[in-house]
């Protein structure tokens, strides 16, 4: 949406939302991200060590079977919240745009390719 209809957007909002509290949601939806990347990440390394372990010690494959079916399961359920975070932050996304924050609308995580960011982990904006 062009910066222009933002702005009309944001000065004709019913909701107000205030610059703060948005960049306190846009903090927690951030670490929300990087708590359940992380999560996924060391789920899928103690998989693989779990796998690696099971052939070491000769773990009949029926019981590795139960093993490794449970440890994906886990990992599964994790991506599953995390689609769900996603619908969430869109949703809220769409509710953001109701308020006077709708001109603030660059996007969650800075483009390291956009001219102007170095590449920063900065806080851009979200909702």
């Amino acid at each position: 949406m062009p910066a222009k209809n933002r702005k009309e957007r944001a000065e004709a909002a019913e909701l107000y939302l205030g610059h703060k509290r948005f960049l306190e949601l846009n903090g927690q939806l951030r670490e929300t991200y990087e708590r359940l990347d992380g999560t996924l990440a060391h789920a899928l390394r103690m998989t693989a060590a779990m796998i690696d372990t099971a052939q070491e010690i000769g773990l009949e494959p029926e019981r590795g079977q139960k093993l490794f079916q449970k440890l994906q399961d886990f990992s599964g359920n994790v991506m599953s919240s995390r689609e769900n975070l996603i619908a969430a932050h869109l949703e809220a996304t769409r509710i953001r745009m109701r308020t006077d924050q709708a001109v603030v609308a660059d996007g969650c995580y800075p483009n390291p390719f956009k001219p102007g960011t170095n590449g920063d982990q900065s806080l851009r904006v979200v909702a």
